[in-house]
């Protein structure tokens, strides 16, 4: 049977897109995430997946149309394959209730993109660089003399200067106090991140799974080194990205994927959802999706830790954003003033949603901002988990003695959006192209392997592993039992 491909939930404010370009025809081949269309809101344009693999049956809103929430776009099967009539499956709800009757409205005119020409360079002169572009360089501490502009008339572009500074190089390192059991238990632990995440991608986009994500691809190196550095009794704060944060904090997919089903088997009881989920009694306070809403309460509990003299440490998980709020400011100041056991862990992934981060602060490092404070500050490659480990075990022993805060940035990349809406446009591809050479779990595959402390045989075992798992999980959250309306007064603090 065919398989209708419906818009999904665009956002609480987004009823109704326009299909802007078809980027597969009828009767192409598309796999499982081939992106087919792209759309247009009235924020943005984002990119339509295909949620199933064969070729291309119809399109059943033409370019320049439009579509509500949960209706069908497209359909895509076997070649030969019928296609079910307009009048049974499109134009309707989730669940069958009947949906606005798509408008087939003329295409708006795309303007195309004016290029303003520039002179060629003369032999013997050195490459035209932008203002921004060489403030860009002077932050990333990038020498223009070594780089070649790819740019028109060989003018050095953002995107060189992003490409010459490469993420840093992984610090070959060894943690000898470590088995070969423990590393591959690592490995799991970002492959169950990974693979959760490209699940709940596809049960979001085929309209199962309700709400909006924001997804962690990339970025598992940080979670799974720093909260294996902790013990029983310490706590994170995490952010509107918490679903990583919260696996490698030992709370199960199926208590995660429940919450974001919204059902009351969910870690929070059906009332937390993606961006708020959490479990007190595994050391994860539930997530706060306000940037660096975490840093004052991670401090608050650190606070409380030293007045009960209790040998217990608070970590915050904050994106870059987060340095340049005045929560980081007085939250970070009052941990270091009072030498509280906390540690502060930015997961600088270069953008601020869509907003480069040097683009936005006059420091080379974000790290260097600890010394405003008086604590120590690091920066470290976030995609080599062994070096994430070490240096947060470090930071942990640290502040558990009475040494006081450390602030680490960890170096990373979202290969993902910053949410399911995003289409990445802002992110030059060869940037992009770099990020999925240097991502931390194949990173780590190829050292368990050189290392001889894995086979492939066992990596793969891992794999299949952790999709049945997810499968269970997900075949669990369907049939979920809802909240009961009554349900919604308990668990106040009044």
């Amino acid at each position: 049977m065919a398989t209708a491909i419906k818009l999904p939930d665009m956002g609480t404010n987004v009823e109704e897109c326009r299909v802007q370009v078809w980027r597969v025809q009828e009767g192409e081949s598309v796999k499982r995430g081939t992106v087919l269309a792209e759309i247009e809101t009235d924020k943005a344009v984002a990119e339509l997946e295909s949620t199933a693999e064969g070729v291309l049956l119809k399109q059943v809103v033409p370019e320049g149309g439009r579509v509500s929430t949960g209706e069908v776009l497209a359909y895509v099967g076997q070649a030969g394959e019928a296609v079910p009539g307009e009048s049974g499956t499109a134009g309707r709800q989730p669940g069958g209730a009947p949906a606005k009757a798509v408008a087939r409205t003329a295409a708006r005119p795309v303007q195309p993109k004016v290029e303003t020409p520039r002179p060629a360079t003369s032999a013997g002169e050195s490459p035209r660089v932008s203002p921004v572009v060489r403030n860009l360089a002077a932050q990333r501490g990038v020498d223009l003399a070594q780089i070649k502009g790819t740019g028109e008339g060989g003018t050095i572009t953002r995107e060189d200067v992003m490409r010459h500074q490469s993420i840093p190089v992984a610090v070959k390192q060894e943690i000898a106090a470590d088995t070969p059991e423990f590393f591959l238990s690592l490995y799991r632990q970002m492959v169950l991140i990974r693979q959760f995440e490209e699940r709940v991608k596809f049960l979001f986009l085929e309209g199962i799974m309700p709400g909006t994500i924001h997804q962690y691809n990339g970025q598992e190196a940080i979670a799974v080194g720093v909260c294996s550095a902790l013990r029983k009794g310490d706590v994170i704060t995490s952010t509107h990205r918490p679903h990583g944060h919260a696996l490698a904090r030992g709370l199960t997919a199926e208590s995660v994927l429940h919450e974001l089903f919204g059902r009351v088997t969910g870690c929070c009881r059906g009332k937390g959802g993606s961006m708020h989920l959490g479990d007190l009694e595994k050391g994860m306070i539930p997530a706060i999706a306000i940037v660096a809403s975490g840093v004052p309460v991670a401090t608050g509990a650190a606070l409380a830790f030293k007045m009960k003299r209790e040998p217990r440490v608070a970590v915050c998980f904050m994106g870059d954003g987060a340095v340049n709020e005045g929560a980081f400011h007085e939250g970070v100041n009052m941990g270091a003033v009072w030498s509280l056991p906390v540690v502060y862990v930015i997961e600088n992934n270069l953008y601020s949603a869509s907003t480069p981060i040097f683009d936005m602060v006059n420091v080379k490092k974000l790290s260097d901002r600890a010394a405003g404070y008086g604590i120590p500050g690091v920066t470290i490659d976030g995609n080599d988990v062994r070096k994430v480990l070490e240096t947060a075990r470090a930071a942990v022993e640290r502040a558990r003695a009475g040494g006081g805060p450390t602030l680490i940035e960890a170096m990373t990349y979202r290969i993902t959006g910053h949410s399911r809406r995003d289409p990445c446009n802002y992110q030059p591809e060869g940037e992009r192209k770099q990020s999925l050479e240097n991502e931390p779990i194949g990173r780590f595959a190829k050292h368990l392997l050189e290392q001889g402390m894995a086979t492939q045989t066992a990596l793969d075992a891992v794999h299949a592993d952790v999709i049945a798992e997810i499968e269970r999980a997900v075949e669990s959250a369907k049939t979920g039992k809802d909240p009961a309306p009554e349900q919604a007064l308990q668990d106040l603090f009044i």
